[in-house]
C-alpha cells in the first residue's frame, strides 16, 4: 500500500490554442475528418491534443504532456 494519496478524478484537462482536440471514445478510437483512427483504450473517454509530428501527414497524439499514438493520415483509418 502507498503512503501517497491520489485524488478520486484528474483535474480538467487543457490543451493548448494551438492543438486539435478529440475525445477516445469507448473502442478506443477517435474522429478525425469523418473517420476513425485506433488509440490505446486506455484514454476512453480522456481528451487527447493531435499535434503535427516530424512527418508531413501524420499527427502525434499526446494525453497531457505524454505521447501515446501517432496518426498517419496517409493510410486508410482503422475501424
Amino acid at each position: 500500500m502507498s503512503a501517497r494519496t491520489f485524488p478520486e478524478a484528474l483535474p480538467p484537462i487543457e490543451y493548448g490554442p494551438q492543438d486539435l482536440v478529440r475525445t477516445v471514445q469507448d473502442r478506443g478510437e477517435l474522429w478525425l475528418r469523418g473517420r476513425p483512427y485506433r488509440v490505446p483504450e486506455a484514454f476512453r473517454g480522456q481528451p487527447v491534443a493531435l499535434r503535427p509530428a516530424d512527418e508531413d501527414g501524420v499527427l502525434a497524439v499526446f494525453f497531457l504532456r505524454q505521447p501515446i499514438a501517432r496518426i498517419d493520415l496517409r493510410r486508410p483509418a482503422e475501424g
